[in-house]
C-alpha cells in the first residue's frame, strides 16, 4: 500500500468570475490546478483517483459566472474531496489577465499545502 500525489496542473477554462464591473463583462482566462493525496491504496485499477473527473468537473466551469475565487476553488475542493480514495485535496486559481504588472493574482484552498 502507498500514498500517491495525483495532480492536475493548470487546467485552463474562461469564465465570468469577479465582484467588479468591468470583470463582469466578459469570460476571463482563469488557471486551475489541484493536488489529491491519496488514501492509503495499492495504485493499481481498483484504488485510484479518477483524474478525468477532476477535469471534467474543471472543463464545466466554462462559461459560467462566479463571484470569487474563493468561492470557485471551495467548490471544486469540495468535488474532488468527495471521490473515492481521497485523503486531502489542495486547488488553486489564477487570474493571469487581471493586472498588466504582475503574473497572476490567485488563491489556494486550504491555504496550506497538504504535502
Amino acid at each position: 500500500m502507498a500514498e500517491f500525489l495525483v495532480e492536475v496542473h493548470e487546467q485552463e477554462v474562461a469564465m465570468v468570475i469577479g465582484l467588479h464591473d468591468f470583470e463582469k463583462v466578459a469570460p476571463q482566462r482563469v488557471v486551475i490546478s489541484v493536488q489529491v493525496l491519496t488514501a492509503d491504496v495499492a495504485g493499481d485499477a481498483a484504488g485510484y483517483v479518477d483524474y478525468d473527473a477532476i477535469v471534467g468537473h474543471i472543463r464545466a466551469r466554462a462559461g459560467t459566472t462566479i463571484e470569487t475565487q474563493e468561492e470557485l476553488v471551495r467548490g471544486i475542493h469540495a468535488f474532488v474531496t468527495g471521490l473515492p480514495h481521497v485523503q486531502a485535496a489542495r486547488v488553486s486559481s489564477r487570474k493571469p489577465d487581471i493586472f498588466a504588472d504582475c503574473a497572476w493574482v490567485g488563491v489556494s484552498y486550504p491555504a496550506r499545502p497538504i504535502v
